[in-house]
C-alpha cells in the first residue's frame, strides 16, 4: 500500500461503495487517512506502541455517538499487518483550514462551546480511563521503547531527550486532576466546522477520562499557532477562566511531547 493508493480488505470492499479515494495530509492522527466524497478510511500498522489503535478509536466513536457529534463507524477490519477503520465523512472543513481561520472570533467561540459540551458529559458513564496514572505509564513505556519522536518536540524543548521530558513530568506532576470526558487530541484539525456550526469531532482514539487541561492545553497551543496568542487567550476566557490552571496548561503540553 502506498500513500497514493488504498487497498481495502474484502469485507470493507463489500460495505463501501466504489469511489475515488484521495490521501489526507492534514490532521493530527498517526494513521494513514483516505477520503472519498462520503467516507473516510484510516489505516494503521499493527504492533509497536502507537499513541492509540484504530480498535480503540472504534470503541470510543461508538460510545460518543449520540452524546457529541462524531462520524459513524461503517466497518473495522484487521489483517496480520494492518488495522482498517471505515467511517462516514463529516461535511465541512477542519478548524485549521484557511477558510475557517478567516473568522477567528467565531472559530474560538465554537471551539470553546464544543469543548465545554464534551467536558460536561457524565464521567460515571465513560469507560475509558486516560488519567495520569494510566497516561504516565504509557509515556514511560514509549520512552523505554524508543518510539518518541524527539525531533518533533516544541521549539522550547528542542535538544531535550524523551527521558528528560518524562523526568520533568514526574517531578512536576499535579497533585489533583480535574477529571472530565476529554477528546484527548483537541487540536484544530480534529474539529470539523460546517458554516457557523461545529459538525463534529474526529481522531478520538485518545478520548476518555482525564484532566480537562489535557484538552485545553492542546487547543490553546493550536490556536496560538494558527491564529495567534490573542485568540488562544480569548478561547480560555470563553471556556471559563475560573476553570483554567496555567501550570496545568504547561504540564499537559509537556505530556503531549511523549505522544
Amino acid at each position: 500500500m502506498t500513500a497514493e493508493r488504498l487497498s481495502l480488505p474484502e469485507p470493507l470492499r463489500r460495505v463501501l461503495p466504489a469511489a475515488r479515494w484521495e490521501p489526507v495530509t492534514e490532521g493530527c492522527s498517526g494513521a494513514g487517512v483516505w477520503r472519498s466524497q462520503n467516507y473516510v478510511v484510516k489505516v494503521q500498522g499493527r504492533g509497536g506502541l502507537p499513541v492509540s489503535t484504530l480498535l480503540q478509536e472504534r470503541e470510543r466513536l461508538r460510545w460518543l455517538r449520540g452524546r457529541v457529534p462524531v462520524p459513524v463507524v461503517v466497518g473495522y477490519e484487521v489483517t496480520p499487518t494492518h488495522e482498517y477503520l471505515a467511517l462516514t465523512r463529516l461535511p465541512g472543513i477542519p478548524m485549521s483550514h484557511p477558510d475557517a481561520t478567516l473568522h477567528p472570533e467565531r472559530l474560538t467561540d465554537l471551539l470553546a462551546r464544543a469543548l465545554r459540551e464534551l467536558h460536561a458529559l457524565p464521567i460515571r458513564e465513560c469507560p475509558f480511563n486516560l488519567s495520569l496514572p494510566v497516561t504516565l505509564r504509557l509515556a514511560r513505556e514509549r520512552v523505554r521503547a524508543g518510539v518518541v519522536d524527539e525531533a518533533d518536540f516544541d521549539a522550547e524543548r528542542q535538544g531535550w531527550r524523551a527521558a528528560d521530558v518524562l523526568a520533568e513530568l514526574l517531578r512536576t506532576r499535579p497533585e489533583h486532576e480535574d477529571i472530565v470526558v476529554t477528546h484527548g487530541d483537541a487540536c484544530l484539525p480534529n474539529v470539523i466546522l460546517n458554516g457557523e456550526y461545529v459538525e463534529g469531532f474526529v481522531d478520538v482514539g485518545r478520548a476518555g477520562l482525564a484532566d480537562r487541561h489535557a484538552d485545553l492545553a492542546l487547543a490553546w497551543r493550536s490556536l496560538t499557532r494558527n491564529l495567534g496568542p490573542e485568540y488562544a487567550e480569548r478561547f480560555l476566557d470563553l471556556y471559563g477562566r475560573a476553570l483554567v490552571d496555567q501550570g496545568k496548561l504547561a504540564y499537559y503540553q509537556l505530556l503531549d511531547e511523549l505522544f
